[in-house]
C-alpha cells in the first residue's frame, strides 16, 4: 500500500509539473461562410500581450503560459471568439461573420472600401436617415447630416437648385457644384443652360429627376485621397449616389404613401390699403405736396397669392432574387403644389436594377432610371412677375379684378393672380440615366469590368402671356437636350500574402455629351385661345446652339495594408478635356494617403474601458475644376452686328491656347476612435489651396474685347470637422441614439488679377453689394454702414469710411461688413425608440454668416409712392427723443433712407428644428396573424417647424436665392421662404 501511494504521488507530481509548464498550441482558423482558411487573424492569450497572427493558410502557432485559460481570435468582418484552452495542443476555430461590420463599408470612387481600413475622408448618409421624409430631391437629405457639407436651400420654389459647398468649395467664379455620380455615371449638370429665368434666380436642380426613395446611400468625398480619382472635376467635392439593389431570398414588396400640407415659414408684414393711404397722405402733407384722391378699394395681395400647399406621394418597390439573379424595381409618383399660386410639380419615375451571375466568372448588371417631370413655373423672384415679389410690392388699393369682375392689367407690378390663372408657364423634362456592365473574374482576386452609361436629358419649356398683360400676347418655346454617354473599363486586383494585403485599380474612361438649345419666340396673337408660338403674327427669335465636349481619362489606385495596422493609398488620374486649349488639354492629378490603426497594435489593450478603436490618417493630393462652359479657349467672333447697314462680325472671345483647369491641392489629417464602447468620433483638419483660378479678366476696350478667361487667382479654405455618433442608451424596450456633426471653415482670397478698390485691394464683383477681395472671404459684403435714426433730429445716419457720422454717405464710404459663408454649420439628430414607438428630432444650424435682403430697398423705400411698404415704416420719427425705425416724414434723408447699406444686412445665423418624426410600428405578433404583412408603420412628420434666429431678421434666414453661384451667397430679393410642412404617412411591407 505504501509503494502504491508513492507511485501515485510521483505520477501526480510529474503530471502537475507538465501542466505548469508553457506549451505550444497550434491550429487553423476558418470562416463559417465558406469553410476557407482566414489569413491575418489575430490570436491572443486572453489578458496578455502574447499572441500571433494566422498565415496565408489560416494556420497559427502560439506559446501559451501556464495558467492560461482562453484564447481570443479577432479579425475585421468577424465576431471576436473567446476559445477555452483544453488539454489538446491543437485547437481549430471557426469564426462567424459580423454582419454589422461587413456591411460597414464606404463607397469610394470606382469601388468600395472597408470603413475600418480606408484612409479616405468621406461622409455617408444612408437611406435610414431620410426614410419616409417628404423631400423633393436628394440634396435635401444632406443638409446638416455631413460635417463640412454646407447646404443652403436657394428658396421655397419647387425645383430650384440648392447651394452646396464642400469644405468651402474649390472655385472663385467657375462652376461651384460638386460632381454628382449615380451608380458610377457622372451626371450632366449644366443647370444654368437648361432654362429661361423662371422659378427663382437659381438654376434647375440637377437631381430633381431622381426619387429619394430609390437611394440606398449618398457618400460625400471630401479629402484629396477621395476626390483625386475624379481628377479635373473633383475640386468642389464629389457626391456618390448608390441606388438600391436586390438581395437573395423572398421577394419583398414595399409601399409607402404620404399626404401633407405646407405654408411659408415667415412672411414680412406689409401695409394695408388704409395704412398706406394714411401714411402717404401724412408724408405728402409733411412735404407740402398735394395729396391725390386715392382709390377706396383694397386687396391683400399676400393673402391672394399664398395658399395651403399640398403634397401626395406614392412609392412602390419590389426586391428579391436568388443566388444567381437579384433585382430591385421601384416607382414613384408625387404631386406637389407649393404655397404660392402657379408653383406646382409632378414627378413620375421608375427604376430597375438587376444583377445576374451568368457563371462563376461572368456577371452582368443593369441600373436604369426613367423619369418625367411636369412643373408649373413662376417668374424669377427678382422681377415683378414673381408671385411673392409682386404681392409685396403691389399697391394695396390695386385689385386683381376691374369693376366688371374681370382680371385687369395692374401695370409694372404685374397682376400675378391673372398670370397664374390665364397664362402658361410650363417646364417638362424627361430623363433617362443608367448603366449596363459586364464583369469577368479572370483568376481569383483579379477581375475586369466594362461599364456603359448614359444620361439623356430633355427639357421643354412653354411660356404664354395673354393680351391682358402684353397687348397682342407674347409666347416662347424652348427645347434643350443634353445627351451623354460614358464608357468606363476597370481592372481590379485584390490579394493577401500573410500579413500583406494589396488592392490595385487601373481604369480608362471616355465620355462625351452634346447640348442642343433651341428657342422660338413671337408676339401678336389674334386670340388668347391660340397658345402656340406658331400662331404669333410677329416672329421675334428663332435660334439654335449646339455644344459638344469630351473627356478622356486614365486612372489608377493602389492600396496596401500591413497586418491591418499600417495603411497606404496612392491614386493618379490623367484627364484630357476638349474644354481647354491645345497647350493644356491634358492634366495630371494625384493623391497620397496613409493610416495607422493604432488599436491593432500589440501594445493597445482593447479590454480597456475608454478606447476600443483608434485610427490616424493623413493625405495630400490635387483635383481640378473644368466647369467654365464650352470652347472658351477658341478665339471667336459673334454674328448679328450691323456695320453701316451691312451685316458684320464683332470680336467675342480672346484666343487662349493655354487655358486650363483650376487646381486645388488639399492636405488632410484625421483621427477616428470608438470610445466607451458606445461613441464613434471622427476629427479632421484640412487645408485647401486653389491655384490657377478660372477668372474673367477685364481688357482695355481698345483691344476690341471687354474681358477674357484666364487662369489667375488663388484661394484658400481651411477648417476642421467633428462627427460623433453615440449609443446613449441601448435597452430591450428603450433606445436613445445621437448623431452630431459640425464643420468649421475659413475662406480667404489669396490673389486676384489687378483690379484695386479704394484701399488698393484687388477684387472681383459678385453683385452690387458682394465681392471677392484679397485677404478676405470670396463672399464679402461691401456696404455703407447704417447708424440708425438720430433720436434728436429724426435724420437717418450712416458712417463714413473713417467711422464718423454722416447723413450723406458716398460710394467711397463702403467697407467690408460681413460675409455670406458661415463660420460653422452642422446638425444634430436624436432618435428614441420605446417598444413599437419611435421619435426622431433633427436640428440643423449655421453660424457666422450674413444675409442681404435686397427687397428691403423697395419695402422700406420711404419716399416712393409706386410700391407698397413694410408696416415698419409706420414707426417713423415724430419728436425729439423718439427711438424710431424710420426718419421723420420731412427729413432730408427720406429719399436716401432705402439706399444699399447694412440696414438690409442681417445676421443669418440660425438653428432650426428641421425634421420631427413620430411613428408606430405594428407588433410582429399582430402581423404574423395577418399572414400578409411583414411590416406596417404609420408616422407623422413636420419639417421646418421651429427656428431660432436673430430677433431683427426679417423673413427666413435659410436663403441664398442665386443657387449654386460661387460669388453670390446669402442674398435674397423677396425669395420664397422655406415651407413649413406637415406630413402623414403609412409604410407597408409585404
Amino acid at each position: 500500500m505504501k509503494k502504491l501511494l508513492q507511485s501515485l504521488f510521483i505520477l501526480l507530481f510529474f503530471a502537475s509539473t507538465a501542466i505548469a509548464q508553457d506549451r505550444t498550441i497550434t491550429g487553423t482558423v476558418t470562416s463559417s461562410d465558406d469553410k476557407l482558411p482566414i489569413p491575418g487573424v489575430s490570436v491572443r492569450v486572453t489578458g496578455t500581450q502574447i499572441g500571433t497572427v494566422t498565415d496565408a493558410n489560416g494556420k497559427y502557432s502560439v506559446k501559451v503560459p501556464s495558467g492560461s485559460k482562453t484564447l481570443d481570435f479577432s479579425f475585421i468582418g468577424y465576431l471576436v471568439k473567446n476559445q477555452a484552452i483544453t488539454a489538446s495542443n491543437t485547437i481549430n476555430v471557426t469564426l462567424e461573420s459580423d454582419a454589422k461590420t461587413l456591411s460597414d463599408v464606404v463607397v469610394v470612387g470606382y469601388g468600395q472600401q472597408s470603413k475600418a481600413l480606408t484612409t479616405q475622408t468621406t461622409a455617408t448618409v444612408k437611406a435610414e436617415s431620410f426614410k419616409n421624409m417628404p423631400i423633393q430631391t436628394p440634396q435635401q437629405a444632406l443638409q446638416g447630416q455631413a460635417a463640412g457639407v454646407n447646404m443652403i436651400n436657394s428658396s421655397g420654389v419647387l425645383g430650384s437648385e440648392a447651394q452646396i459647398t464642400i469644405r468651402g468649395g474649390g472655385s472663385i467664379s467657375a462652376g461651384g457644384r460638386p460632381l454628382y455620380v449615380v451608380d458610377g455615371v457622372p451626371l450632366n449638370s449644366n443647370g444654368t443652360e437648361y432654362g429661361q429665368t423662371q422659378g427663382g434666380s437659381s438654376a434647375l436642380n440637377p437631381l430633381i429627376n431622381i426619387s429619394p426613395n430609390d437611394i440606398e446611400s449618398m457618400t460625400v468625398l471630401k479629402d484629396a485621397s477621395a476626390v483625386a480619382i475624379y481628377g479635373s472635376r473633383g475640386a468642389n467635392g464629389v457626391i456618390l449616389i448608390t441606388t438600391k439593389k436586390g438581395a437573395s431570398g423572398k421577394t419583398r414588396i414595399n409601399a409607402d404613401y404620404q399626404n401633407g400640407f405646407s405654408s411659408p415659414t415667415a412672411l414680412d408684414e406689409m401695409m394695408t390699403a388704409d395704412q398706406f393711404r394714411q401714411f402717404r397722405t401724412d408724408y405728402l402733407k409733411a412735404n407740402n405736396t398735394a395729396v391725390p384722391a386715392y382709390p377706396t378699394t383694397s386687396f391683400n395681395w399676400l393673402d391672394g397669392i399664398v395658399r395651403t400647399g399640398k403634397s401626395n406621394t406614392v412609392n412602390l418597390s419590389a426586391s428579391g432574387g436568388d443566388d444567381k439573379t437579384k433585382f430591385y424595381l421601384g416607382g414613384t409618383y408625387s404631386d406637389e403644389s407649393g404655397y404660392t399660386l402657379g408653383n406646382n410639380l409632378k414627378r413620375l419615375s421608375g427604376r430597375l436594377n438587376i444583377d445576374h451571375k451568368i457563371s462563376d466568372k461572368f456577371t452582368v448588371g443593369l441600373n436604369y432610371n426613367l423619369s418625367h417631370i411636369d412643373m408649373d413655373r413662376i417668374g424669377a423672384e427678382n422681377n415683378t412677375y414673381a408671385p411673392i415679389t409682386a404681392a409685396y410690392l403691389q399697391l394695396p388699393y390695386v385689385t386683381p379684378y376691374g369693376p366688371d369682375g374681370k382680371f385687369q392689367n395692374t401695370g409694372f407690378v404685374a397682376n400675378v393672380i391673372a398670370i397664374a390663372e390665364t397664362g402658361i408657364n410650363k417646364n417638362y423634362s424627361d430623363r433617362s440615366t443608367g448603366n449596363a456592365y459586364l464583369e469577368y473574374k479572370i483568376v481569383p482576386g483579379l477581375r475586369l469590368k466594362t461599364d456603359w452609361g448614359i444620361d439623356n436629358y430633355a427639357i421643354d419649356e412653354k411660356y404664354r402671356e395673354t393680351d391682358l398683360l402684353t397687348p397682342g400676347g407674347y409666347a416662347y418655346r424652348t427645347h434643350y437636350t443634353d445627351n451623354k454617354w460614358v464608357n468606363t473599363n476597370t481592372l481590379n486586383y485584390d490579394k493577401t500574402f500573410g500579413k500583406h494585403t494589396i488592392a490595385a485599380l487601373a481604369g480608362y474612361s471616355f465620355e462625351t455629351a452634346t447640348l442642343t438649345q433651341m428657342m422660338v419666340e413671337g408676339s401678336g396673337f389674334v386670340s388668347d385661345d391660340l397658345p402656340n408660338v406658331g400662331s404669333a403674327s410677329t416672329p421675334i427669335t428663332a435660334s439654335e446652339n449646339v455644344y459638344d465636349w469630351a473627356l478622356q481619362s486614365f486612372f489608377g489606385r493602389f492600396n496596401y495594408d500591413f497586418d491591418k495596422k499600417y495603411l497606404f493609398e496612392a491614386s493618379l488620374r490623367r484627364d484630357g478635356s476638349s474644354r481647354f486649349g491645345p497647350n493644356k488639354k491634358y492634366g495630371n492629378f494625384y493623391a497620397l494617403s496613409g493610416g495607422w490603426l493604432i488599436s491593432n497594435e500589440a501594445f493597445f489593450n482593447k479590454d480597456n474601458k475608454i478606447a476600443q478603436n483608434l485610427k490616424l490618417t493623413a493625405s495630400y493630393g490635387t483635383a481640378g475644376n473644368d466647369n467654365i462652359g464650352f470652347n472658351r479657349y477658341i478665339g471667336t467672333y459673334a454674328s448679328g452686328s450691323n456695320y453701316l447697314g451691312e451685316a458684320g462680325l464683332t470680336p467675342n472671345i480672346v484666343s487662349n491656347p493655354d487655358l486650363s483647369w483650376e487646381e486645388t491641392a488639399q492636405f488632410d489629417i484625421g483621427v477616428s476612435a470608438r470610445l466607451f464602447k458606445a461613441i464613434d468620433v471622427q476629427f479632421n483638419f484640412y487645408n485647401k489651396n486653389t491655384t490657377g483660378a478660372l477668372l474673367t479678366v477685364p481688357y482695355p476696350y481698345t483691344t476690341g474685347y471687354a474681358s477674357a478667361n484666364r487662369n489667375v487667382g488663388k484661394m484658400r479654405n481651411r477648417g476642421y470637422e467633428v462627427s460623433i455618433n453615440s449609443d446613449n442608451i441601448v435597452g430591450r424596450d428603450f433606445t436613445w441614439r445621437t448623431s452630431f456633426n459640425i464643420g468649421f471653415n475659413k475662406n480667404t482670397i489669396i490673389d486676384l488679377p489687378a483690379n484695386p478698390d479704394e484701399d488698393g485691394r484687388n477684387f472681383i464683383t459678385g453683385s452690387t453689394v458682394q465681392r471677392a477681395i484679397t485677404g478676405y472671404s470670396k463672399n464679402s459684403f461691401y456696404l455703407i454702414r447704417y447708424n440708425g435714426i438720430n433720436p434728436q433730429t429724426g435724420n437717418a445716419e450712416w458712417l463714413k469710411k473713417d467711422g464718423s457720422v454722416t447723413t450723406s454717405p458716398l460710394a467711397s464710404d463702403r467697407v467690408i461688413v460681413g460675409k455670406g459663408n458661415p463660420d460653422f454649420s452642422g446638425g444634430i439628430t436624436n432618435t428614441f425608440t420605446y417598444k413599437n414607438f419611435d421619435l426622431s428630432a433633427f436640428f440643423n444650424f449655421s453660424y457666422g454668416n450674413d444675409v442681404y435682403l435686397d427687397g428691403l430697398q423697395f419695402a422700406d423705400n420711404f419716399g416712393s409712392g409706386s410700391y407698397n411698404k413694410s408696416v415698419k415704416l409706420l414707426d417713423y420719427w415724430k419728436q425729439p427723443g423718439d427711438n424710431a425705425f424710420a426718419p421723420a416724414l420731412n427729413s432730408a434723408t427720406r429719399t436716401t433712407y432705402h439706399q444699399a447699406s447694412t440696414k438690409q444686412l442681417m445676421d443669418g445665423s440660425y438653428m432650426r428644428l428641421k425634421t420631427l418624426s413620430v411613428g408606430y410600428s405594428f407588433p410582429k405578433e399582430f402581423l404574423q396573424k395577418s399572414k400578409l404583412f411583414s411590416s406596417v408603420r404609420i408616422y407623422f412628420q413636420g419639417q421646418n417647424i421651429w427656428t431660432i434666429k436673430d430677433k431683427d431678421f426679417r423673413g427666413d434666414p435659410e436663403i441664398s436665392a442665386d443657387g449654386a453661384s460661387n460669388l453670390v451667397l446669402g442674398q435674397s430679393f423677396f425669395a420664397l421662404p422655406q415651407a413649413k410642412t406637415f406630413t402623414f404617412g403609412v409604410n407597408i411591407g409585404l
